[in-house]
């Protein structure tokens, strides 16, 4: 192992290679007696002791289980001090992969943005944040599933001044000592000069700015713009990476809205780790050639497979759902248009029946919703677009957007297993009028596999997930049917 400094020595655990090192500490891949891998971060100066590592990282992830946020799994002793174990994330950095390949495609950096986007709502939501989003701090695994690494820098808000970040990827505010942008979804504000959640979006904003041209974005004044750089750059990227690199705080987007917006940008496409990837790691990736007698195109078919079933797996877990308003033009079905209008024997037209109004109608409304999920998970399973009306009303939004999701899956040769989605009202029911109501709705993702045609597995949410929603249904014959779904 050639390093200037010498591997620390851990109880328990062998130290197998130095990972990377930062101005503060030094990153280690160690090994349990049981062959279990570990990151290990020892800090370069003795004084940051156990307490400190555990109010930083392991008190702002807590009991968060997030499959886009690398998990601390506790302090342990070394001979060079105290140390923090992690998560092992072989894949390397989104820094190290750009520094390889280049620039990503647009489909690629969507891979990567929107799960960041959700990392950071997530830990937002529970009143912290991360500090330094940079390239550095995206991990992958060998599946090219990213996750958001090292909370050392982030800080509950409300809590001590506290400015540090990546050049390149700071929110200028920091710098400067400008004022923090507004608090977002319901966290405190921080204070004069500390971390806010705005920050974390300019640098999720030059993340993506990174990503796309290879180097970080200057500070707006002296910035090309991006299309300059990239002249075939769709419209709609260049508007949200500018709003999230805003100099004024409060005109960022939130977190949600950004990884909404990320998302309709283009098709996400499977990240190619291998320009980056050394050779131990290499014959870990799934992107690995399996097959070489079956043809020359047979290591990039398995390639498209896997990478592909990340993008799905990321359309269920964060968003399909959340995504589907807007995405498609919808269109009144002939049977909708007919309920619309129907009216039940001799009721005046346009006006309720006072027999079968409120606890009635609410109970069929609760009822619809609450057999969504498992509706949902039967369709996307069996594959069977008959399945889809089960819950969702045809020629809408919902239907078109699991219609092609359907169709993704079948494209590519994979199927979820042991897919279980769960769905409950969460507040009151709005009636729009007769025929439409929305509702709340929680979702809730457990655990599932995405396998090939062979079986093999591909991809695993280790879940379970739990998403937030408006439902918005529509009255048929055959009872209340999903229109479309609104985060």
């Amino acid at each position: 192992m050639e390093t200037s400094t010498p591997p620390p020595r851990v109880p328990g655990w062998e130290v197998l290679r130095e990972l990377g090192r930062g101005g503060s500490s030094t990153v280690w891949l160690v090994a349990d007696a049981g062959g279990t891998r570990a990151a290990l971060k020892v800090p370069a100066r003795p004084a940051e002791g156990p307490a400190a590592l555990l109010d930083v990282e392991m008190r702002a992830v807590g009991d968060l289980r997030h499959d886009h946020v690398v998990r601390p799994l506790g302090v342990v002793e070394t001979d060079a001090g105290p140390g923090l174990l992690s998560e092992y994330h072989p894949g390397g950095s989104l820094g190290t992969l750009v520094r390889a390949a280049g620039p990503l495609p647009l489909g690629q950096a969507i891979t990567v943005l929107v799960p960041m986007a959700q990392a950071l709502q997530a830990l937002h939501e529970r009143g912290v944040v991360h500090g330094d989003v940079s390239p550095g701090n995206i991990l992958f695994t060998v599946q090219g599933r990213p996750a958001l690494a090292d909370l050392g820098s982030s800080r509950v808000l409300g809590g001590a001044e506290h400015r540090l970040g990546t050049p390149g990827f700071s929110a200028p505010e920091l710098a400067d000592g400008g004022r923090p942008g507004p608090a977002r979804h319901g966290a405190s504000a921080a204070g004069p000069g500390g971390l806010d959640p705005a920050a974390d979006l300019y640098s999720l904003a030059a993340v993506g700015w990174y990503a796309l041209t290879g180097r970080a974005p200057s500070r707006t004044a002296s910035r090309a713009p991006l299309p300059m750089i990239l002249p075939e750059i769709p419209r709609e990227v260049v508007e949200l990476l500018e709003a999230g690199l805003d100099e004024d705080p409060e005109r960022r987007p939130g977190a949600e809205h950004f990884a909404v917006a990320c998302y309709r940008w283009a098709a996400p496409e499977p990240l190619d780790l291998y320009p980056a990837a050394t050779p131990e790691v290499a014959r870990e990736l799934p992107t690995r050639r399996r097959a070489p007698a079956a043809g020359k195109h047979a290591g990039r078919h398995r390639w498209a497979m896997r990478g592909g079933s990340l993008a799905l797996a990321a359309a269920l877990v964060w968003g399909a759902l959340a995504l589907l308003h807007g995405d498609v033009p919808q269109a009144p079905s002939a049977g909708a248009s007919r309920q619309a209008t129907e009216t039940p024997p001799g009721q005046p037209p346009g006006e309720p029946s006072g027999e079968t109004s409120a606890p009635p109608e609410a109970e069929r409304v609760r009822a619809a919703v609450e057999s969504l999920g498992p509706a949902r998970a039967e369709a996307l399973t069996s594959l069977e677009r008959a399945q889809l009306a089960a819950y969702s009303l045809p020629d809408s939004p919902a239907f078109a957007a699991d219609a092609a999701l359907q169709e993704q899956l079948a494209d590519q040769g994979l199927r979820f297993e042991d897919l279980r989605l769960e769905t409950r009202m969460t507040g009151d029911i709005t009636h729009e009028d007769p025929q439409q109501a929305s509702a709340p709705m929680e979702l809730r993702i457990g655990p599932y596999r995405t396998v090939d045609s062979s079986g093999d597995t591909v991809a695993a949410a280790e879940g379970p997930t739990v998403e937030r929603f408006t439902v918005h249904l529509q009255r048929t014959e055959s009872g209340w049917r999903v229109r479309q779904i609104e985060p």
